[in-house]
């Protein structure tokens, strides 16, 4: 079976890339010829990204299945529209990588600034489960919001995860000058405001003093909006006292990860990005709002109680360090791992394309 998949190339750039990459990877070792194409580029075949190339668009012609991670490129979609003939020669499944909310609200700020007639306002999220063979949601919160729309049967859920193995037990690890080194690797959507960690650190600092917060991946323009809130708090505490280091986008963030003692999930829901779950592989509990993944649940906006569970965490670490990061890595390898799901992905397309079929 032949499977390409639609996606901006991105490497180091966007999580939705490197999962895009993951699942090629675990395809190929379930004996599918899984190929990947720009979407934004559809013609930029021979990009390369380590074991990785993309092909050129006009390949999709023969492929058994198409799966869009972004979108599908516009003369591909051309293509579907011609004749009802070559819609049916493809299985196209529809992967939701974005959170419904941040989808909803570029959306919905696309209508306002575009204005258009009443009646003319298509939200893309719900499109795809209407109109593609299958939609994929990565957790049972994106599902349970999803399924009001899924007239079809349609919407599948597959537990979002990770390629284990490019966590390496000897991976270079960034040594830190203040423990608890806390990372937060977040950033800014409406569903996730990476601020209120930050502003907690005050508080967390009178319980331990040499505690301090690490922001990392943020592209320049969110370092200026973090250094803002900083350098212009009473005295600089928030940058002077609170902070070690606020990084920008780098080519990759593992030392980083690796080094730190405390991760923290700004997702309201509780809903965990790639980030965390390569956190959790590497021993690193993460504090969050939600999640039957960790055991620190904070208050959403409650600066007490997110100073309160980041003690609570460093005092589990100091008092059975070696016991915590085991539990942790645990978890990860139980319910993070690629080469596990990949096989639900297989089930579906083998399914799909005989029902296409028959």
């Amino acid at each position: 079976m032949k499977v390409v998949h639609f996606a901006g190339f991105a490497p180091s750039r966007s999580g939705m890339y490197e999962s895009t990459k993951d699942q090629i990877k675990y395809e190929r070792r379930e004996g599918l010829e899984s190929d990947f194409i720009d979407a934004l580029d559809p013609k930029g075949d021979g990009k390369k990204d380590g074991w990785l190339e993309s092909i050129n668009w006009r390949e999709a012609l023969d492929a058994d299945v198409w799966v869009q991670h972004s979108l599908l490129p516009p003369p591909l979609e051309e293509y579907l529209l011609k004749s009802p003939k070559n819609r049916k020669k493809h299985v196209i499944v529809s992967i939701m990588h974005g959170p419904v909310e941040n989808m909803l609200l570029k959306e919905w700020m696309l209508f306002i600034r575009d204005e258009p007639d009443e009646g003319a306002f298509t939200i893309t999220h719900i499109d795809a489960i209407w109109k593609y063979d299958a939609c994929i949601v990565f957790n049972q919160h994106e599902y349970d919001i999803s399924i009001l729309y899924d007239e079809n049967d349609k919407l599948i859920y597959i537990p979002n995860s990770i390629d284990l193995e490019r966590i390496k037990p000897d991976v270079m690890e960034w040594k830190y000058r203040h423990h608890p080194a806390i990372i937060s690797c977040d950033s800014p959507r409406i569903e996730k405001l990476p601020v209120h960690v930050l502003f907690a650190m005050p508080t967390l600092l009178k319980k331990v003093p040499d505690a301090r917060l690490n922001m990392y991946g943020l592209p320049l323009l969110h370092i200026e909006f973090f250094r803002n809130l900083m350098c212009r708090s009473k005295k600089q505490v928030l940058n002077r006292d609170c902070c070690e280091n606020v990084q920008m986008t780098t080519h990759t963030i593992v030392p980083f990860l690796k080094g730190a003692d405390i991760g923290f999930n700004s997702n309201y829901s509780g809903i965990m990005s790639r980030v965390h779950m390569e956190m959790m592989a590497m021993g690193v509990p993460v504090v969050s709002y939600n999640g039957d993944y960790t055991d620190y649940h904070a208050k959403i906006f409650d600066l007490n109680s997110i100073a309160e569970q980041l003690a609570r965490c460093w005092k589990d670490l100091q008092n059975s360090k070696k016991k915590l990061r085991e539990k942790t890595i645990e978890y990860a390898h139980k319910h993070f791992n690629r080469a596990v799901y990949v096989k639900e992905y297989v089930k579906l397309y083998e399914r799909l394309k005989e029902e296409k079929n028959g």
